[in-house]
């Protein structure tokens, strides 16, 4: 919202209501359309992390079901946020609501031992997808 800022704010795009001690999938309308690998640096990768926004923490008892989550750069699909609503009234979400904040980061590589096969290295879903 500032110069400052680190990260930007993710919005609703549907109007949804969580219940109290309930966790529900917003959508944002945001999507990773590219990455610009000539510009990460060798041996790392690019990660988008969703961020609690302290105001819904503080005044409406509302945070991420994940704590922090964590998007990966090959990720196809629309980035939703997991809202917990941990007070005890129904958490009202409009359209254009401010609920999240994403900024990016830059992780180092790690090293897989034994070495994945080329074909496990690929994702072959969307939104939870990689299992337990």
């Amino acid at each position: 919202m500032t110069k400052a800022s680190a990260g930007a704010d993710l919005k609703s795009t549907e109007y949804l209501v969580i219940p109290p001690g309930c966790v529900r999938r917003v959508p944002t309308g945001v999507f990773i359309d590219h990455v610009e690998w000539n510009r990460v640096p060798e041996g790392f990768i690019p990660e988008l992390q969703i961020r609690a926004r302290s105001g819904l923490a503080f005044k409406k008892q509302v945070t991420l079901a994940n704590g922090v989550g964590t998007i990966d750069a090959d990720y196809p699909d629309e980035i939703c946020v997991l809202l917990l609503n941990l007070g005890g009234e129904p958490f009202v979400v409009n359209p254009g609501d401010r609920i999240a904040q994403i900024v990016v980061n830059m992780v180092g590589r790690l090293q897989i031992d034994p070495p994945a096969t080329a074909s496990s290295l690929e994702r072959t879903g969307g939104f939870g997808s990689t299992g337990l």
